[in-house]
């Protein structure tokens, strides 16, 4: 299954690529979710690029699992989210993926970063998600896409928030002082 998402953000690619590879910004959207048990295991320029592997080990409620996936889940798992960013024509590619413990599950793609007019971005997210299960790895396929999708959703609204609490304001389209973001 594939899941495309296009969002546009009030800041200029380079704002916006300095607040996607700021450890600032993923320790505040963390604490906005309560989540206190994640770790960098990796966030440092990689070349011409940037890296960043984040795990956090997570419960899984299994009663809110549809019966057929029951038993191919763990009760708990480690998620790791994996980006590697670089340089691309307009802005910033990652190339990333989600891995949730051994759940027969792949989930990876691009996020692309571009200029839309002087002071916006959009960020382009493309995932595919799939299953090596044979005969209900579609299904699998088909839940996690799901969840992937309002997870994109997520991200967005808590990318926004910060933008607003990083420029002290209350509205994400509102112009901006000059404010870097720093790492």
């Amino acid at each position: 299954m594939d899941v495309t998402a296009e969002r546009r953000y009030p800041v200029d690619v380079e704002e916006l690529y300095g607040i996607l590879t700021s450890r600032a910004f993923f320790e505040q959207r963390y604490q906005w979710g309560k989540v206190d048990n994640y770790r960098f295991e990796v966030f440092e320029p990689a070349g011409d690029g940037f890296r960043i592997r984040i795990v956090q080990p997570i419960e899984i409620r299994l009663d809110k699992v549809p019966g057929f996936a029951r038993k191919l889940l763990p009760s708990e798992a480690e998620l790791a989210t994996e980006f590697h960013w670089r340089p691309a024509t307009g802005g910033y590619q990652a190339d990333y993926r989600f891995q949730l413990g051994s759940v027969p599950v792949k989930v990876s793609g691009t996020m692309t970063l571009l200029a839309d007019g002087d002071q916006q971005s959009r960020q382009i997210t493309r995932v595919a998600v799939h299953s090596s299960v044979p005969l209900v790895g579609r299904k699998l396929e088909r839940l996690s896409g799901e969840r992937f999708d309002k997870a994109l959703e997520g991200d967005y609204r808590h990318t926004r928030r910060y933008i607003v609490a990083l420029y002290n304001t209350d509205d994400a389209d509102a112009p901006r002082p000059d404010n870097p973001t720093g790492r």
